[in-house]
């Protein structure tokens, strides 16, 4: 029982309810249910003072305040609990947002991101409904039924003792039947996790969606999930809907009871038939505590599944931003180490990425990574970034183990310029200073992006730096993206660039302008570049070529064309879809 509760007492703890807000619900809500227990003994006198022929007018004034009363106060409590509820999912869905932010790259790696977002909108909801609404509905109910339990034994004990009777058949049937809810709703909330997952992928690919005309495709995936979410959805709604009736049925079947054993004592004189009305008014008071105690085992079932599910993701490895022994950030000759790396820590005999692999970056050159594909380029370059932790070797810093960096100051040290360059939802101005520390003035953003060669056609946008950007910047072609994204590079002045196939989407004449910027932006750093495109890397100080994880070869163009015959053959076929300066091009070796 703790094992299944105390990841959701800690849930609970980190939404942080206002307990102040919590007790002035739980006083509303009570004020409540005292009016509600109150009236039917008003409407008692009402009715016994009317058959006598007294006044009645003083007594219709107390049960009109106690209906306005019990409607006053349940309408109070009732928005109390809609913010403290408000207030707990923020701050849930803020600790899980933070929680995503931190974690690895390999736990990405295991679980899709929309399935992670599912965790953040669906489950928390649960949480708070089950911390607001459904705990106090647990104490103003327990109230309700045993303050109506005190009004009827008041009234008359043998009736009392018929419906609790009735009360207690109820409860054994509806007491299994939530129970069954734990397992559906964790089911449920797998499968709703699972589609989320799936419907973020698919419609953030749309466009290759639409190119293939997958549609019909994705549509059959998207229902099947549906369908499975949809069964799970019945079974649950089969449960739910029939604990309703059992309740309405036990409870028509103590007023029909009640109300011909009371009718049998008013004729014979024993019961006044205000007390009889005041008794069956008092029953419908219980359907409501025992449909609000019934929900609340439903809620916690389900609560319990979602807390079990955040904990888990509350409970993955962060990065380490801080360092045992923290080393400082200083510019020099970044070096693989005899590094060997497996995405699968297990694999790393049997199927490395990288094999016993060493490398130099010396400072202020530039060095071209080449090989054919899955040869392990991308790999490097997410281990300089410190996505991923060698599995043997080390990766050092003028000597110093990188991993002595703290995390922050590393990466503030590494532009990168991918292939594609993302655009994050927001204003060039955004994009451009996106993620960079400081405050920038806009002569700042319009140099660096004329240093980019960005500048005239950000002038020509409707707003210039404050036009939105729409998703994945579509509405920028791909070497504006890029352009963009070297702007920010001239911003954020970092002192390792890595430029990750950054011009190979690029047709011949946009290749050429971006070249140009990232020349400059390449002026006294270290730099790291990956190409498929041999003419982008002829001119580097160092070319490793990468085959299989290991190096096979590695000196300037000149040297790996007359020594590599691999990398010769490249050059010559590329020679032919694409002229290289002729100094470029020493004659290759024969095949």
């Amino acid at each position: 029982m703790a094992s299944g509760f105390s990841p959701l007492l800690r849930l609970i703890r980190a939404g942080r309810p206002s307990v102040p807000a919590l007790i002035a619900a739980t006083l509303a809500a009570a004020a409540g249910v005292a009016c509600s227990l109150i009236f039917p003994l008003l409407t008692r006198n009402v009715v016994d003072t009317a058959g006598s022929g007294g006044l009645i007018s003083e007594t219709m004034s107390f049960l009109i305040a106690a209906l306005l009363g019990a409607t006053l106060f349940n309408a109070l409590s009732s928005l109390l609990l809609a913010r403290i509820g408000h207030n707990i999912v923020a701050n849930l869905r803020q600790r899980l947002s933070d929680k995503m932010l931190r974690l690895t790259i390999p736990a990405f790696d295991r679980e899709g991101s929309g399935e992670r977002v599912s965790r953040i909108m669906r489950d928390c909801e649960s949480i708070s409904a089950l911390t607001t609404t459904q705990a106090v509905n647990l104490i103003t109910g327990t109230m309700m039924l045993l303050g109506v339990a005190a009004v009827l034994y008041t009234l008359d004990s043998a009736l009392t003792m018929t419906l609790l009777g009735a009360m207690l058949a109820a409860f054994a049937v509806l007491v299994p039947l939530s129970m069954l809810l734990d397992g559906l709703s964790r089911r449920t909330q797998d499968e709703a996790a699972r589609l989320s997952g799936l419907l973020t992928q698919v419609f953030s690919e749309i466009r290759l969606v639409k190119a293939f005309t997958a549609e019909q495709r994705e549509s059959r995936r998207i229902g099947k999930a549906l369908e499975n979410l949809r069964r799970l959805g019945m079974r649950s709604s089969t449960i739910n809907t029939t604990l309703e009736p059992v309740i309405q049925l036990a409870m028509t079947a103590a007023i029909v009871t009640i109300l011909i054993y009371g009718a049998s004592r008013v004729s014979v004189g024993t019961m006044s038939v205000g007390t009889l009305t005041a008794f069956i008014l008092s029953i419908l008071n219980v359907i409501s505590p025992l449909m609000q105690l019934t929900m609340f085992i439903a809620e916690l079932q389900r609560a319990k599944g979602a807390s079990a599910r955040i904990a888990v993701l509350l409970d993955e490895t962060e990065e380490a931003y801080d360092a045992a022994d923290p080393a400082p950030a200083r510019a020099g000759e970044l070096r693989f180490e005899n590094v060997s790396f497996a995405y699968q820590a297990d694999d790393a005999r049997q199927h490395p990425v990288l094999k016993d692999l060493s490398l130099v970056f010396a400072t202020g050159t530039t060095t071209a990574l080449v090989g054919p594909s899955g040869s392990g380029k991308s790999t490097i370059l997410s281990l300089i970034e410190r996505f991923y932790l060698p599995v043997s070797g080390q990766i050092t810093l003028n000597g110093t183990d990188v991993t002595r960096i703290p995390l922050q100051d590393w990466r503030r040290m590494i532009g990168y310029v991918p292939q594609n360059a993302p655009v994050m939802p927001g204003s060039v101005r955004d994009n451009i200073t996106y993620g960079l520390t400081g405050t920038f003035t806009d002569d700042q953003i319009r140099d660096a992006a004329a240093r980019a060669d960005a500048l005239s056609f950000i002038e020509s946008l409707p707003r210039g730096l404050d036009t939105n950007l729409i998703e994945q910047g579509n509405n920028l072609s791909g070497g504006q993206r890029q352009r963009i994204a070297i702007a920010r590079m001239f911003l954020r002045d970092p002192q390792i660039l890595i430029l990750d196939e950054a011009t190979s989407a690029l047709d011949g004449e946009t290749e050429r302008q971006v070249k140009a910027s990232l020349d400059r932006l390449r002026a006294g750093r270290t730099n790291i570049v990956v190409a498929h495109r041999l003419s982008t890397v002829f001119d580097a100080d160092l070319i490793y070529f990468l085959e299989s994880g290991r190096i096979s070869g590695s000196g300037t163009h000149a040297d790996l064309v007359a020594t590599h015959e691999f990398y010769a053959r490249l050059v010559e076929r590329q020679s032919h879809a694409a002229s290289l300066p002729a100094a470029a091009l020493p004659t290759p070796l024969s095949a």
